[in-house]
């Protein structure tokens, strides 16, 4: 993975396959001591406890295309070549919560991608799904959730006109909170 966005979007296909309803993705980033939690949280059939300490193996799959699963070795190795973590909160039965804690004045932060992109392609993909995003730097943030979208009338998110526009708002939106960015930070 080679930006936050495509861990964002492995992670959340993860939660797809364990059938979550709800699905909350959360990106902390604070400017005074130069770190960013990413964290994706879900209502899914969880994991057992055998099975979250077998995660960071990468010959270790519940799926049965294949024999490695990667995202999770990469994430914990993307954040920790930045003096970061993860961690994974999971039980049978109540979900799944994974954390990724990264240095951004770290020369190896990678950078965040096309969060708006991938967002915009998890909300049409999966209109049955409840899917909140925030990204809070400092005091400032941004929020969308499919919750809201219903709520501002928008119901056909297979429609890919309206899918451009909802890009457009999601990178607008960032793009004007990143302008509070700390420019001596590497995440980009």
């Amino acid at each position: 993975m080679v930006d936050l966005a495509m861990h964002m979007m492995d992670i959340v296909q993860n939660s797809i396959r364990a059938e979550a309803k709800n699905i909350e993705i959360e990106f902390l980033e604070n400017n005074d001591d130069f770190t960013l939690s990413f964290s994706v949280k879900d209502d899914g059939s969880g994991m057992s406890e055998l099975t979250v300490k077998k995660l960071s193996d990468p010959f270790f799959t519940s799926r049965t295309t294949r024999k490695v699963g990667l995202g999770i070795p990469f994430l914990k190795m993307t954040s920790e070549q930045t003096g970061g973590s993860v961690e994974i909160k999971s039980g049978l039965g109540s979900g799944t919560e994974i954390i990724a804690n990264y240095r951004t004045n770290h020369p190896d932060c990678i950078p965040l991608g096309d969060l708006g992109g991938y967002l915009t392609l998890l909300f049409s993909a999966n209109p049955e799904i409840n899917i909140s995003f925030i990204y809070q730097l400092d005091n400032e943030n941004f929020e969308i959730s499919t919750q809201m979208l219903l709520e501002e009338g928008i119901d056909d998110l297979s429609n890919a006109e309206m899918m451009q526009a909802i890009k457009s708002f999601i990178n607008e939106n960032l793009k004007e909170l990143f302008t509070k960015r700390n420019k001596t930070g590497f995440l980009c």
